[in-house]
């Protein structure tokens, strides 16, 4: 049980969270200062003639100076208060959204504040701080006002931070800029460029209108020439159209966060900052969300079902029998694993008339109750089936993941509940409901366990206001979910399960990256490997360096990794890439560049190639180079003469691909990482036929390969619920999740492929190898299962296996050089 309960997201919804998220360090997490006017130096040589405007001084205004400015000026403002809101317009063949929320701030150095965003409300007089948000009514968060407000001061609680700041628009820009530290850095952080707009009017005010360009798309801040306020932001909305446009035509996007009233020291009525708390509201140290734990030990809500019939089940038609309610939904893939259990276990208590079995369908309405009675009966699940059309499950038993249970005593007391999948079920469940038939209570075990999370909870919470290390500053403490932890390199440790025993040092190489073991016309291995992001090594499995190829790119441009196929020809191609380049090139057997696509990409730039793989979908022998961008360019489909063959605009952030195996026709399928966390499956023709969602991960790598030798592939991904978090999941392509794998936290300190295919370990199947960031080496059979894991010792730039004279060779580049080992 965890205190956070998990929710099933849907596609749509993780689009918006990845939305949402890149909004946050543009909206949020911002603080700036007013335009000055400047002089060209050194400092801002970088700065184009297009981001300068000439004043009739003949000095040039730049787009950084006026958010220094705009910085500036909030810093030493003693007061602050505005009516913000931010509004969300689509329109579209599906109808119109227009929906708004408040975005209102009011603030009095040191520690008086009011804060009206999206469902929550802070209130501080200077000596107390208070907090409630809509979705939690009856609950009203009390504190001691701090002596002077910081940035973390109202994220502190977790519940409450994620309500101000994962709305439509991101969290408060006007709090980050009247409380950071350095509002510059996390205003600029990850930005990829500014520049100024053409002037702008709101009502009788001038504003300048600085441009920031991220990869999810441009922000544009309007800010008062006098005062240097930031009056309005535009907000991307580049990836939420994407979105929209999968049900059709998109005709209109806006969203705008808008500061009306938005005011400088100005003098502020003290009635802003008093507060009433509400009759019966329940005072609290933190916000705790709806939880199926908090039912335990007291009366069920009054709830209501309906049987196939149309018939009302509710709690006092249950009077009187204990109840095992189960709440499932035909999508499920977990329930179809618990409802036959459940139908088991309910056979050995077929003769007894104190215990009733419902499965309580949380499907929509639009799914026939046939629909469902079929499923059960292909499940062979003999269990009376109810449907929740109310949607009690989530408004009363605050169940938000299926498959969850609840047992019900004869008196309509909860007495316990279970969420998730139980391989246990079989065991467990008959000895409860034998206590409960003996007259015992049982609820008092998963409460105590409840309780124990929440007292844990209260003290990580007491100890984060205390130990905030301090060479961290406010807005690092803040922005922490979006940096990525820098990982130690861990101490050399042998494998447990084999040997690795070093043949050779090809130190020649300096830098190596990504490596690649190719079959050459003969038959013989090479190792072709990435050399200082310009060059490309052939060494032998003796470790002897062949030949090194200098690329003929542009000088701005690098390399990688590399991707390799042979057409039917017998020709070897290699695609060279890497991420957020402009180009990706593709070179033939010799690695000359055959050509570079796009071929105007450097005079036209875009957000940048993000991943390359060849293959051939239509499976006629042409091989092609498909191109993964990120931002909105999506998929493109590229013959070997360099001509774009398709074009797919319906997914964003393609960050990594993967072409599957053959069908009977011998058509392949290509599966693209995405912005919404799923696969999205593409054609030969470049059209979308789908995608595999597993369950709630959000992946941005995948991998195919045939580790078992059954002509079929076995499937990893990489996910990371947080920035700096590592999970390799294995999955299948109707989105089961198989097994996952948790990796070190920590960014890799080279672009290292994290996924590789091979055989070190001393089974008869290939494996996953995959490169910690702290230089560990991981070994993960098919199934999941961890073979072994074991620390090089040194950074790992790439991995590679090979087989050399009837020996499994391990092929690792490190500062070092690149290193061959045999494994035995």
């Amino acid at each position: 049980m965890t205190y956070f309960s998990t929710r099933r997201v849907s596609t749509e919804a993780k689009c918006v969270v990845a939305l949402v998220l890149g909004l946050v360090c543009l909206s949020g997490c911002r603080r700036s200062e007013s335009p000055p006017v400047v002089k060209p130096s050194a400092e801002n040589e970088q700065t184009s003639a297009e981001d300068r405007q000439p004043t009739d001084d003949g000095q040039q205004i730049v787009a950084d100076g006026v958010l220094k400015d705009m910085v500036a000026a909030y810093k030493k403002a003693s007061t602050y208060s505005d009516n913000g809101t931010v509004r969300l317009v689509a329109e579209g063949v599906m109808g119109r959204v227009d929906k708004s929320a408040d975005f209102s701030l009011t603030f009095e150095r040191p520690n008086k504040l009011r804060m009206d965003v999206y469902r929550a409300t802070v209130v501080c007089d200077g000596k107390q701080l208070y907090a409630t948000i809509e979705d939690l009514p009856d609950q009203v968060l009390v504190r001691d006002a701090p002596k002077e407000f910081t940035v973390e001061s109202i994220y502190r609680d977790r519940i409450l931070a994620t309500t101000l700041s994962q709305g439509f628009a991101g969290a408060s820009p006007q709090w980050m800029l009247l409380t950071a530290d350095d509002p510059m850095k996390i205003l600029l952080h990850g930005v990829e460029g500014t520049s100024l707009g053409e002037p702008g009017e709101i009502g009788d005010r001038d504003y300048y209108r600085v441009n920031i360009a991220r990869k999810d798309g441009t922000a544009v801040f309007w800010i008062d020439r006098e005062s240097h306020v930031l009056r309005r932001i535009e907000l991307p909305t580049d990836e939420l159209r994407r979105m929209l446009a999968r049900g059709g035509e998109v005709k209109e996007v806006l969203l705008v966060a808008d500061f009306t009233d938005a005011r400088l020291d100005a003098e502020i009525d003290a009635e802003k900052f008093h507060f009433e708390i509400p009759a019966g509201a329940n005072q609290v140290k933190f916000f705790v969300p709806p939880h199926p734990a908090q039912l335990l030990g007291k009366k069920a809500p009054e709830f209501r079902f309906t049987d196939m019939e149309g018939n009302s089940v509710t709690g006092e038609s249950l009077a009187g029998k204990i109840a095992v309610l189960d709440f499932w939904a035909s999508w499920c893939d977990p329930c179809r694993e618990s409802l036959p259990m459940l139908s088991k276990i309910a056979e050995q208590f077929k003769d007894n008339q104190q215990i009733t079995f419902l499965t309580v369908s949380v499907d929509q309405p639009e799914v026939k109750n046939q629909a469902l009675l079929d499923m059960l009966s292909e499940l062979d699940v003999k269990l009376p089936v109810v449907r929740d059309t109310d949607r009690h499950a989530n408004t009363l038993f605050h169940s938000t993941s299926i498959p969850t249970m609840f047992i019900l005593d004869a008196e309509g007391v909860a007495q316990d509940f279970h969420v998730g999948g139980n391989p246990d079920l079989a065991d467990v469940l008959p000895e409860k409901l034998e206590k409960l038939l003996a007259g015992e209570d049982i609820y008092q075990e998963p409460l105590a366990r409840y309780n124990k999370e929440l007292e844990d909870y209260e003290r990580a919470l007491e100890a984060s206001e205390t130990e905030t290390p301090e060479t961290e500053t406010p807005e690092e403490a803040v922005v922490e979910e979006y940096r990525i932890p820098q990982a130690k390199v861990a101490p050399r440790t042998e494998p447990e399960t084999f040997k690795l025993s070093q043949l050779w040092t090809c130190s020649e190489l300096k830098s190596p990256g990504n490596i690649l073991a190719v079959t050459q016309p003969d038959g013989s291995v090479r190792l072709v490997v990435v050399v200082g992001w310009k060059s490309i090594a052939e060494v032998g499995l003796d470790g002897k360096l062949i030949a090194t190829h200098r690329l003929e790119i542009d000088k701005m441009e690098v390399v990688s990794n590399l991707r390799t196929a042979v057409d039917t020809e017998g020709k070897r191609y290699f695609a060279a890439v890497a991420s957020a380049q402009q180009r990706f090139h593709m070179l033939d057997a010799n690695f000359n560049v055959v050509f570079s696509f796009p071929a105007d990409g450097l005079k036209h730039p875009h957000q940048g190639i993000a991943d390359v793989e060849l293959g051939d979908l239509a499976g006629n022998g042409k091989l092609q180079a498909y191109v993964g961008y990120w931002g909105v360019i999506g998929v493109q489909a590229v013959s070997l003469e360099g001509k774009r063959a398709w074009s797919n605009r319906s997914i964003s952030n393609v960050v990594k691909m993967a072409v599957g195996w053959p069908d009977p026709e011998g058509q392949r399928l290509l599966f693209c990482t995405n912005n919404s966390g799923s696969l999205a499956k593409i054609d030969a023709e470049g059209n979308r036929q789908g995608e595999v969602t597993v369950g709630d991960r959000t992946l941005h790598w995948i991998v195919a390969a045939d580790l078992t030798g059954d002509g079929q592939p076995e499937w990893c991904g990489m996910a990371a619920p947080k920035l700096g978090d590592n999970i390799a999941v294995g999955l299948n392509l109707e989105g089961e999740e198989l097994w996952h794998y948790d990796l070190p936290s920590g960014v890799q300190p080279q672009p290292v492929e994290p996924i590789v295919s091979g055989r070190i370990a001393p089974v008869d199947e290939d494996q996953w190898l995959l490169p910690g960031s702290d230089g560990s080496i991981h070994v993960i059979a098919a199934d999941g299962k961890l073979l072994d894991r074991f620390n090089y010792g040194a950074v790992i730039g790439g991995l590679a296996t090979a087989e050399h004279d009837g020996r499994t060779l391990l092929i690792v580049s490190s500062p070092s050089g690149l290193e061959g080992w045999r494994v035995e």
